[in-house]
């Protein structure tokens, strides 16, 4: 609210609009007309309320899943495939994805296709629409090997709203990983 001035000021103005209405209603001892205006002026407020949470903070469901692939030549890769889904109406503007070291207050971002080591583009997701990547075990080269580690894997948009998949599930998914490479 406190970033869109033009919000605030219609915020303002309603609120200003139906404390006159409500005064109205109450010194015209509760006429029809004075009731239908509040009601409308409430409604009106909330349905404000509820544009602004729609139209400003994206919907974003991140969900992990264990991946295999088997390259032209080579051994298979497993991997963790990461899946941001944007149930918005509007377009979702990824800054990254990273993990959580919690014990060491530091961050591992993912940069790189876990499967085809091509770098991650400037995600953005359309409504409705959704963008996928793997983590691979070269992704977590030089990180530490206890899965306690871990804490949050954590998608973080351009206006700084985060989505998170809880530090359990991703230790869960870390674990199959390492286990299934050893």
């Amino acid at each position: 609210m406190r970033d869109n001035p033009r919000f605030t000021l219609a915020i303002i103005a309603n609120v200003a609009a139906l404390c006159f209405s409500i005064f109205w209603m109450y010194s015209s001892n509760f006429k029809i007309d004075s009731i239908v205006s509040s009601l409308a002026l409430l409604a009106t407020l909330l349905g404000l309320s509820y544009v602004n949470d729609k139209l400003s903070r994206p919907h974003l469901t991140v969900k992990l899943s264990m991946a295999i692939a088997k390259p032209p030549f080579g051994d298979f890769i497993d991997g963790i495939n990461v899946t941001i889904e944007n149930h918005s109406v509007i377009k979702a503007f990824i800054r990254h994805v990273q993990v959580e070291l919690p014990r060491t207050k530091q961050v591992i971002p993912f940069l790189y296709e876990g499967f085809t080591d091509q770098p991650l583009p400037k995600i953005v997701i359309e409504p409705g629409q959704a963008f996928s990547f793997n983590i691979a075990r070269k992704n977590l080269d030089g990180a530490p090997a206890d899965p306690s580690s871990y804490g949050s894997l954590v998608v973080t948009t351009d206006l700084g709203y985060k989505f998170s998949v809880p530090a359990k599930v991703f230790q869960e998914h870390f674990t199959s990983l390492f286990r299934a490479e050893t």
